[in-house]
């Protein structure tokens, strides 16, 4: 069986870090970055494929993955006529790792499905030296299908990797978390 092709948007520290653990992999990776560009040359060096916009990512992968600050820039990468939902082939799967509100995650999760895909919100724990190593906590939820199918792609990702049921519910922990760290 081939590995999944995968899409990553959002190469800032903790996204570059990802990507290049992805890469040490094999998996085949079409990325898209935003103004900072060191994590994103990186990887096309690497021999990732470089994306002129979000729905061309998504074009050319079977899971594509957000590495981004706030709900805000989640949903501007994912809607309008250049976002991922606009590129989804039936099937793909989207995975929110960033730290986004869970209203944002189960408004983008329907918005997913009606065009054919499926939607993991998977906020991380740890650092960007613990995800070039594999090592990521991540506490993933939305439907169960999807999570299973890309569960082997996380795990490569990550140490612990925790299904929590409903889209929304991962980004719901990472808040309650963040709230006990400060």
């Amino acid at each position: 069986m081939s590995k999944a092709r995968i899409g990553f948007i959002g190469l800032g520290l903790m996204g570059g870090a990802m990507v290049g653990r992805l890469q040490d992999l094999g998996y085949a990776l079409t990325v898209f970055g935003n103004k900072d560009r060191s994590q994103l040359d990186i990887a096309i060096s690497r021999g990732a494929q470089e994306a002129s916009t979000a729905k061309a990512v998504a074009e050319a992968s079977d899971i594509v993955m957000l590495c981004m600050g706030t709900s805000e820039h989640v949903e501007g990468r994912m809607r309008g006529t250049d976002g991922v939902i606009a590129g989804l082939r039936p099937g793909t799967v989207v995975v929110d790792f960033g730290t986004s509100l869970p209203g944002s995650s189960r408004a983008l999760a329907l918005e997913v499905a009606a065009a054919g895909g499926q939607f993991l919100d998977a906020p991380l724990g740890r650092t960007p030296s613990h995800a070039k190593d594999g090592l990521l906590n991540i506490m993933a939820s939305g439907n169960k299908t999807a999570f299973d199918s890309v569960e082997p792609v996380l795990q490569d990702q990550g140490e612990n990797v925790f299904y929590l049921g409903a889209v929304g519910s991962g980004h719901t922990i990472k808040l309650i978390n963040n709230f006990f760290g400060m």
